[in-house]
């Protein structure tokens, strides 16, 4: 099975910069350690992002159902450049948007990538040579989920990242599940990047159960967590079973869970529940077909 791996560093410079932002909600970057880790490596580096980022931190909040965008279209982007044209030439931003987030926001992309793209280079060498043993072993893995790739008739591309905190980001696109999840650098990382990597797949083709769009206000996106979280459990379970333990704690904090205590704390209604075994019930199927 072709997997297509990539390590991008205008990527990963999205996320440095995220990693900067406090976001009221669940697709929340921040992260404090990363901010002081950083900061040894930049301690002779003058431009300071902490102000300037805090200044878009409200606005991207008030605005977030749109402005959510950048998080996904680096995407549909090669480099940097095409990167920046995309975000100012987005349909689904207003002017208030450009104006007032976009082009601030590029402006500090602009600056903090002076430090950040020879940091990345550098991050990039020292991971040389355990790249091969980390994509070896995730290309061992996809061979247990084969029949997802097959049933969807899509292929896995996965773009690791040196910078991405706490979650992953998915984004389906055509004859491909994509995804952005950390670089992991031992054993442990390796199962819980490839269990976050296998959650942002399986949220493109189990949001579509919900029949609706998502977001934050609503609920629909804390739901859209569940779905994914309950339907990950029956495939692992099912496909992995060597890995359930280990699911259970990153997503349950409890390794000894049966399926009644999971349902119970998911409190997934009914008629959901059997239309996601049903669609896992499918899925192996048409494997074994």
């Amino acid at each position: 099975m072709y997997i297509n791996f990539n390590y991008l560093k205008h990527f990963d410079l999205v996320f440095h910069v995220l990693a900067y932002l406090k976001v009221d909600n669940a697709s929340n970057l921040y992260s404090e350690e990363y901010i002081k880790k950083t900061a040894i490596e930049k301690q002779y580096f003058k431009y300071d992002i902490i102000p300037r980022i805090n200044l878009l931190q409200d606005y991207y909040n008030n605005n977030f159902e749109r402005l959510l965008l950048i998080n996904f279209l680096p995407f549909y982007s090669k480099d940097f450049n095409e990167l920046k044209n995309i975000y100012r030439t987005c349909n689904s931003f207003t002017k208030d948007d450009i104006k007032y987030f976009i082009d601030p926001f590029i402006e500090i992309l602009e600056n903090e990538s002076v430090f950040y793209f020879d940091y990345w280079e550098k991050m990039h060498k020292d991971n040389k040579y355990i790249k091969n043993t980390v994509e070896e072993n995730f290309k061992n893995r996809f061979k247990k989920y084969k029949c997802i790739f097959d049933y969807y008739k899509k292929k896995p591309s996965v773009v690791f990242s040196y910078s991405i905190t706490n979650n992953g980001r998915g984004f389906g696109m055509d004859k491909l599940f994509s995804a952005v999840i950390r670089f992991p650098k031992d054993d442990e990382e390796i199962n819980y990047s490839f269990i976050q990597l296998l959650h942002e797949y399986t949220h493109q083709f189990t949001d579509n159960l919900l029949g609706a769009n998502i977001n934050m206000k609503d609920g629909s996106h804390n739901l859209s967590e569940k779905i994914v979280i309950l339907t990950d459990y029956y495939l692992i379970k099912i496909l992995d079973n060597e890995l359930i333990n280990t699911y259970l704690k990153m997503f349950l904090n409890n390794k000894d869970m049966t399926e009644n205590e999971i349902l119970e704390i998911l409190n997934i209604d009914e008629k959901m529940v059997i239309d996601i075994k049903k669609l896992i019930d499918e899925i192996i199927w048409n494997k074994l077909r």
